[in-house]
């Protein structure tokens, strides 16, 4: 069973290219997933697929934002366990800066030196058609499972937008009467298994300064003769104070990075330690946006950071915004000026995208590892996502799982020239269609 599996998606290999290419002509960022959905995947599914459950449904509020859901029910007998496949079907926009930065259009995928090119190959398109060709390997070899097969194509994963994307796509399925023991989400991984991942949220700090005409500067810096007004008397720069707290926050983010350590996120893999995504940063506090000043000729008197932090999900949410604000109340207590006019730190006032974890013992973590190895000859590595993905959701909805796909966040992702390797493509396309059998319980 498993040979005719292996061997129908080797003849089938262009097929399965050329479906990756088609999904990448499709613009569908975020929010204009519409297209791709009703024009080419939910027709595609009706047209190559056998399933019981099939729906395209939308619950966007402003404008038509179609999931697609299908499910395929299994024979009941007691021999296998049912499995959910999650993949997002919304890319990062191209901005017009970029387009200069690319070796081909983003929108017309060319495949060079053995890898496809094109917006959303490696997030997550090549994970799409893998997941997809893989279910379709296994109906096309006439493969029966025991447990139940889901899938879901869901809009607004970079956004965060779940509400309308997976979870909706989920409860979706709860109340067609599907239940799932697992879940694998094909983002790109490299093809390591991803059995944890950070959480992330945006904050920013607000620091007030006092404007002055810019030619007192010299006695806004320096002290002055008795009785002439120096120092903060005449100004304060606001900019230079948020200077001062960037290199705080910079000092913070090496220190946790030092004690916040783990096996799998961030530790090089394991227990192979080959994890392509590096060592380290399980922590990490970016400074993304700096804005400041109120007119040329005045000293600064108003500042602000906007900022992303990553955080591991055993320190959590509370402990880590707790860390960040008494390092700044810290430093603001022995500043001349800060002390009396403290920042305004907010915290999560965009976001606030929460971690999963799945242990790497889970039956599920097993299974997908040993059919790697059956079919690489080489031991699986368990890693972490150092981003984050829908996973977050569907655990909350009580389903573990792991992502695992081809691609890479190195491969241009959310950048110029993204790409996926066809290697990988079709290597994770035949892991899947052996893991789906094996869980499942494939006869």
């Amino acid at each position: 069973m498993e040979e005719k599996i292996l061997k129908w998606i080797d003849e089938h290999r262009n097929e399965i290219i050329n479906f990756c290419l088609e999904l990448l002509k499709y613009k569908s960022v975020t929010g204009k997933e519409a297209s791709l959905q009703k024009e080419f995947l939910f027709p595609f599914l009706k047209e190559n697929f056998q399933f019981d459950e099939m729906e395209i449904f939308s619950v966007a509020e402003k404008e038509e934002r179609p999931n697609i859901i299908a499910a395929l029910k299994g024979r009941g007998d007691g021999k296998g366990r049912n499995l959910l496949l999650n993949g997002h079907v919304d890319v990062v926009d191209v901005p017009e800066s970029q387009l200069s930065r690319w070796e081909v259009d983003p929108w017309s995928p060319k495949i060079v030196d053995g890898k496809i090119y094109g917006r959303g190959a490696s997030d997550m398109k090549g994970g799409i058609a893998a997941m997809l060709w893989a279910i379709r390997a296994i109906q096309e070899t006439g493969v029966e499972l025991a447990g139940d097969l889901g899938i879901e194509l869901v809009v607004g994963e970079e956004a965060m937008e779940h509400e309308i994307g997976t979870t909706a796509a989920t409860k979706r399925l709860f109340e067609k009467g599907f239940s799932f023991d697992f879940c694998v989400d094909p983002e790109p991984t490299a093809c390591e298994i991803q059995t944890i991942s950070c959480g992330t949220f945006d904050f920013e700090i607000h620091v007030v300064g006092k404007e002055a005409h810019t030619a007192n500067r010299n006695i806004v810096l320096y002290p002055q003769r008795w009785g002439l007004p120096c120092g903060k008397e005449v100004g304060v720069d606001a900019i230079s104070k948020i200077i001062e707290i960037i290199g705080i926050l910079r000092k913070l983010e090496r220190e946790m990075s030092m004690n916040w350590r783990h096996p799998v996120l961030g530790g090089g893999g394991y227990p192979v330690h080959e994890d392509v995504q590096g060592v380290g940063s399980t922590f990490t506090l970016n400074v993304s946006f700096i804005q400041g000043g109120t007119y040329i000729a005045s000293i600064p008197g108003d500042a602000k950071i906007i900022c992303q932090c990553y955080y591991p999900p055993w320190v959590g949410y509370e402990k880590v915004t707790k860390v960040i604000k008494e390092a700044i109340e810290n430093y603001s207590k022995i500043d001349d000026w800060l002390k009396d006019h403290p920042p305004k730190i907010i915290f999560a006032k965009r976001f606030h995208w929460p971690p999963y974890e799945t242990p790497t013992d889970h039956p599920g973590c097993k299974v997908l590892g040993e059919v790697w190895e059956q079919i690489t000859g080489k031991k699986a590595i368990y890693s972490g996502c150092k981003g984050v993905t829908d996973l977050t959701f569907i655990q909350a909805l009580g389903i573990p799982g792991v992502s695992f796909g081809p691609g890479d966040l190195n491969m241009g992702v959310h950048g110029p020239n993204e790409y996926v390797p066809i290697d990988q493509l079709i290597q994770c396309t035949k892991v899947l269609a052996l893991f789906i059998t094996k869980w499942c319980g494939g006869k």
